[in-house]
């Protein structure tokens, strides 16, 4: 995910291509991942959401309007996220990403997109 030398927040953050090309992965194990003992942060949930929603969208997108919602407590560990898109406009594009650990949903978001590319 990582464009040579321009910083990369999702590469920073540790943020992965699933080898089916679909879900995004995170290892959430760094102490920068969590928040209180042994729980992923809230923003690191949120950014999981909104980057599996982006990729769904597949083109260059920028967040209008971001929702999320944390359903339960994430733990430290590996974390995946799926996208899809909810409706799709010339200009703006509305798309989900669901979080997931151990296979149970932990957040969700919700994200209206501005299409740029």
């Amino acid at each position: 995910m990582s464009k040579g030398h321009v910083y990369d927040f999702n590469s920073a953050l540790g943020l992965r291509l699933g080898d089916d090309g679909e879900t995004v992965e995170l290892d959430a194990r760094a102490p920068d991942h969590q928040i209180g003992t042994g729980m992923v942060h809230l923003a690191v949930l949120t950014t999981l959401g909104a980057v599996a929603a982006a990729h769904a969208v597949g083109s260059a997108v920028v967040p209008s309007t971001l929702t999320a919602h944390f359903l339960r407590p994430a733990p430290i560990g590996r974390l995946e996220a799926k996208g899809r898109v909810l409706k799709r406009g010339k200009r703006l594009c509305t798309a989900e990403g669901e979080v997931f650990a151990g296979g149970k949903l932990v957040a969700k978001v919700t994200v209206a997109f501005a299409v740029v590319g």
